[in-house]
């Protein structure tokens, strides 16, 4: 399905996007992986020693322009197409409102806002000559529904950013053929956690969700795969919610 497409994803590194990244590899696609540490980005070109030939590295902070400058440009050269840009790249750590800082507010616009931005911005001419592409932004659940248990504003006004970003492109180049959507996930089980609370609050947030349980990484990527491809080719300016169930409505009394 995705033989001879490029995709290309930030924060691939580990977590989310390098399962994204290693899926579409399984699926036939040339992959461009950007993350900030280029030996971590080296490590999974080692990893993969079959698919080398289909793997194209673009180290760098995703907030500079120039580094999603290169990014486009290192896909180019070695790919000669540019067809899916997932935007993955991001942070998140709860924190009360009153002991938010100017510092982490600038790092979530940052990565939230600047990285996404930039990395569209130069992809996109690419797609228009190409007669189309996908753009998939990871957003948040947060956004659209706060936790009183997870109290973190200065991340999702980021987002939130993301999310508006997302209706603006879809609209302005739709005409393009280039169709833009976020996926928003409640709390998806990623080394991300485990740098935030022991295992056993972990699994508690679980009950946040109608679905009495957490996300896996793997429907994260299920929805990549489809906004992706063909089957989305009527899809965009949404916000997926893949989040079990949270914006549907209050369970917990």
């Amino acid at each position: 399905m995705f033989a001879k497409k490029t995709v290309l994803i930030t924060g691939a590194s580990s977590g989310l996007g390098k399962a994204m990244a290693e899926h579409f590899l399984a699926k036939g696609a040339n992959v461009v992986i950007n993350g900030r540490t280029a030996s971590k980005l080296e490590k999974f070109l080692a990893e993969h020693p079959a698919d080398k030939d289909r793997i194209a590295l673009a180290p760098g902070d995703i907030s500079l322009k120039t580094t999603s400058d290169n990014m486009a440009r290192v896909a180019i050269e070695k790919f000669g197409t540019i067809d899916v840009l997932i935007n993955n790249a991001g942070i998140f750590v709860p924190k009360p409102f009153l002991d938010e800082t100017e510092e982490n507010l600038d790092r979530y616009y940052a990565s939230g806002v600047k990285g996404p931005y930039f990395a569209s911005q130069a992809v996109i001419p690419t797609m228009i000559k190409q007669g189309g592409g996908s753009i998939i932004n990871i957003g948040s659940m947060w956004v659209e529904h706060p936790l009183e248990a997870t109290p973190s504003s200065a991340s999702q006004v980021a987002k939130g950013g993301m999310h508006t970003l997302t209706r603006h492109l879809a609209i302005e180049f739709a005409k393009d053929n280039i169709r833009v959507n976020t996926i928003a996930p409640g709390v998806i089980e990623t080394p991300l956690y485990d740098e935030l609370m022991d295992k056993e609050a972990f699994r508690a947030l679980a009950n946040l969700h109608p679905l009495r349980k957490l996300g896996k990484i793997s429907d994260i990527v299920a929805w990549a795969d489809m906004l992706a491809g063909e089957g989305s080719r009527f899809v965009t300016g949404q916000t997926l919610l893949v989040d079990g169930g949270i914006t549907a409505g209050n369970h917990v009394i």
